[in-house]
């Protein structure tokens, strides 16, 4: 069985880890991302208050999870200036501060869906109630999220070219470019540990939504790809 719901917002900020204080944002939440949401979701400890706020203990929680991640709209980006300040001491002098530019997705909404692992009963739970142990955002914290539950699927097998979802790249995938009319490429974060350390990355395409809403994909490699209702889905690997 499959968990399928939409989260959007007002914004949202999933920072490439190779930049510092220009912050640049995937279009698309990565998995470690949703992976947090779910943890959110579901009241997962972080174990913060004791191991610090590097800590990501929930993600030893997250063993035997599949999720797939799609877009509902066009991605438009936005700019702003943010204040950062100095903090080499307790006073925070905000003499000594500088303007970083963030990058930000606008009025984003995409589509999550879970399948397995120890979260699903509590998540499933939770989805129906629309209530959730803490305040689930779309990356950093004052891009918070809404959520609607769509439901749960059973899955069946996909033999179809089309996918409506992103593709994450295992084995000799190989993607209609001229069919989907446009193809987008990242290299993301797909597995890290309770350090907040990145330990896995995956290449993933992903379709100009204005252009085409999914992908036609000519060889599915080593992607797992089901229907769910009466969309291709194409899967991360179990976590």
């Amino acid at each position: 069985m499959v968990l399928v719901f939409d989260i959007s917002g007002d914004m949202a900020m999933f920072r490439k880890p190779y930049t510092t204080t220009s912050l640049i944002s995937y279009p698309f939440p990565p998995p470690t991302a949703v992976a947090g949401l779910l943890g959110a979701i579901t009241g997962v400890d972080n174990q913060a208050s004791s191991e610090g706020a590097g800590s990501a203990a929930f993600w030893d929680q997250m063993s035997g999870t599949r999720i797939a991640i799609g877009q509902k709209r066009s991605v438009r980006w936005m700019t702003t200036a943010v204040n950062l300040i100095k903090y080499k001491d307790a006073s925070g002098d905000m003499a000594e501060h500088i303007q970083a530019k963030h990058q930000m997705v606008k009025d984003p909404a995409y589509r999550i869906y879970v399948s397995g692992g120890d979260i699903y009963s509590e998540l499933k739970i939770r989805l129906e109630k629309n209530e959730f142990i803490y305040t689930p955002y779309l990356g950093v914290a004052y891009a918070l999220a809404d959520i609607e539950y769509i439901g749960e699927f059973e899955e069946e097998s996909g033999d179809d070219n089309y996918i409506d979802t992103i593709v994450p790249v295992y084995g000799n995938l190989v993607v209609d470019i001229q069919q989907s009319k446009s193809v987008h490429k990242e290299l993301v974060p797909y597995r890290m540990d309770t350090k907040r350390g990145t330990i896995e990355t995956v290449h993933i395409f992903y379709s100009e939504y204005q252009k085409s809403k999914g992908l036609w994909i000519q060889e599915n490699g080593d992607v797992l790809i089901t229907r769910v209702g009466d969309e291709g889905v194409a899967w991360f690997e179990t976590w």
